[in-house]
């Protein structure tokens, strides 16, 4: 299978040197292209990546690929020891004295699978549907991974030259998605001597990006007591086909977290006074999505099979009451093969204390943004496992104030610490604070308002960008980010709106023939 994944690769590769030489005869920039030819452009670039399993934290084979493909353009790429890839992309003729630029994207994505598919994200690619009609893209039963491959995809189409530009550095970085740590560990001699940055990485065409709030992973993951079941009927449950999205963008929307749906209904159970053993539990995917399903197994005794069944009934129905417009959940109680262990009573009461105590949703609203979510936190993953006799469950909390920030830390620390865990836990994002005096926002505004007529956005977001791991490293340096339209990203439902591509685009152009000292 790896040999067979592996020519696979290596054809895809050389169909698109093959491409990318055909196109590339003259290395001068070619301006004019219509928005058809640069729809198409672009996403010849995005398909090739899209048959790279590239989940976060297994980026070697498209870190390769994307070194392969540099050296192949004529270009001296580097790569460290995280595999982030940098090279520089001499400029177009006659715009050698602009300042140097970097351009920059991450090249891992969050994997969403559809509950009816069989797809591992090591192995499998992910199937791509166009939709001329629509102008959509989308993916046969997984998220897409247009966050951020688009973004990869319109800066292969730059380093082509299509697009007139001074003296470029492209920055690709690892693991953006859960924790970045590809950004933070940067060397900041990649930064050395640039001006600007543009981060291809917003999802809102008509809006340019300049502040992003900070974040915090929590993790538990240690061994826990399993013991010999006393009651003698399993029943499995579980809650699916629920909308997920990104714990950031689509925190506020109201959408049920699988894993709390689930549990929820075990406190249910404890109320009305039903015991029941916890045999083993799983819930979400990532961090920084919102889980779509979860499943568990319990045992009970046979003689409150009926009651179970009652309140199953009754709690199924509150839920698509409660969620009614926003979900169509699907939630089944069943009968399950025996089991032989299940958590120890303690271990199955912090489990359940933990999920249900801790903060998942907005915690805080700005007083100064309207609409604009300050504080917030997901509870991505929740597993018990009888097997390997673990446990793990990961949170990640975003404030937009560090103070905020180190409390929602604190509170889900001690929480965690009550419930009978030892928590870890990971600084992932730097804020990145509004600069009023960027010079290259201004440089959008005007752009923008002379290609479409109209104002663009200057938008904050409840979300992470890596800008804040770079103003870290070079406080100096200025900074936007972009990016065509792209709607529930880290979902099965993600889609590109191919007609969104031309506009970010124009505005890249713009930027880069408009940026002097």
């Amino acid at each position: 299978m790896r040999k067979c994944v592996k020519s696979l690769f290596i054809c895809l590769f050389s169909l698109e040197m093959v491409f990318t030489l055909i196109s590339c005869v003259d290395q001068k920039a070619e301006n004019g292209l219509s928005d058809d030819e640069v729809i198409n452009l672009v996403i010849d670039n995005f398909m090739p990546l899209s048959e790279i399993p590239r989940q976060s934290h297994h980026e070697e084979t498209v870190s390769q690929y994307l070194m392969d493909w540099a050296a192949f353009n004529g270009l001296e790429p580097k790569r460290d020891n995280l595999n982030n890839v940098m090279f520089d992309v001499p400029a177009t003729e006659g715009m050698e004295n602009k300042p140097l630029g970097i351009l920059q994207g991450h090249m891992d994505m969050v994997v969403a699978v559809a509950d009816n598919k069989e797809f591992n994200p090591l192995r499998d690619a992910v199937t791509v549907i166009r939709n001329d009609d629509n102008k959509t893209l989308t993916a046969e039963g997984t998220s897409l991974g247009a966050d951020d491959g688009i973004g990869l995809a319109i800066i292969k189409s730059v380093v082509q030259g299509k697009m007139n530009h001074g003296p470029l550095r492209i920055i690709i970085t690892v693991n953006e998605e859960d924790g970045m740590t590809g950004a933070s560990n940067v060397d900041e001699s990649w930064l050395d001597g640039a001006v600007f940055l543009i981060n291809i990485d917003n999802e809102t065409s008509d809006q340019v990006l300049v502040s992003t709030a900070a974040g915090n992973n929590l993790n538990i993951s240690e061994n826990v007591s399993f013991v010999s079941p006393v009651s003698d009927t399993a029943l499995s449950l579980e809650i699916s086909n629920l909308r997920g999205g990104h714990s950031g963008v689509d925190i506020d929307k109201g959408r049920l977290n699988g894993i709390r749906g689930l549990t929820y209904f075990l406190v249910r159970l404890d109320e009305n006074d039903i015991k029941y053993e916890l045999a083993s539990f799983e819930g979400g995917t990532a961090s920084n999505a919102i889980p779509t399903k979860a499943k568990a197994v319990i045992v009970i005794n046979e003689t409150d099979k009926a009651g179970v069944t009652a309140l199953f009934n009754g709690y199924k129905n509150e839920l698509a009451e409660t969620y009614a417009g926003i979900e169509e959940i699907v939630f089944e109680l069943k009968d399950s093969s025996p089991v032989t262990k299940v958590a120890d009573d303690s271990v199955k009461a912090g489990f359940v204390n933990f999920i249900t105590s801790v903060n998942d949703g907005v915690k805080d609203f700005s007083e100064d943004i309207p609409g604009l979510v300050e504080s917030s936190s997901n509870l991505g993953v929740a597993k018990l496992d009888p097997v390997s006799q673990t446990v793990e469950i990961t949170t990640f909390m975003r404030s937009s104030k560090v103070a905020i920030e180190t409390l929602m830390l604190n509170n889900q620390v001690a929480l965690a610490e009550e419930c009978g865990f030892s928590p870890g836990y990971t600084h992932t994002a730097d804020a990145w604070q509004f600069d009023p005096d960027s010079k290259l926002l201004e440089i959008a505004k005007d752009v923008y308002k002379k290609q479409n007529g109209t104002d663009v956005v200057v938008a904050a977001v409840h979300a992470g960008v890596e800008c804040g791991c770079f103003k870290k490293i070079k406080p100096t340096i200025d900074m936007i980010s972009i990016g065509p339209d792209i709607s529930d990203s880290h979902t099965i439902n993600e889609t590109l709106y191919l007609d969104s591509i031309p506009g970010t685009w124009r505005l890249l152009e713009g930027l880069l023939a408009d940026y002097y000292v």
